[in-house]
């Protein structure tokens, strides 16, 4: 059985995954701008560790990590009401 690659981005701001248009943070640190990874709605990241198929996503301690790196604990409303509207989907 062959292990799943990590799709790529090719056309940049552009998900390689669903095609829909990638966001990503970015800070101006007086001296440059320092970007944060291309992350989409769909679980896509730039970076594998925060892509929602290969590490990313809910974590096994109860929060989650979003595509584009950033934690929420699992006390976070938005969580909250995401693990709620998973299960009733099930």
């Amino acid at each position: 059985m062959t292990a799943r690659r990590h799709e790529e981005m090719t056309s940049e701001g552009v998900c390689p995954r669903c095609g829909d248009t990638c966001g990503r943070d970015e800070v101006d640190v007086g001296v440059g701008v320092i970007f944060g990874p291309y992350g989409c709605h769909c679980g896509w990241s730039e970076y594998e560790e925060y892509d929602a198929e290969f590490g990313g996503g809910y974590q096994p301690g109860g929060g989650y990590l979003d595509p584009n790196g950033g934690f929420w604990p699992e006390q976070n409303p938005v969580i909250r009401i995401m693990r709620a509207s998973e299960a009733l989907a099930s």
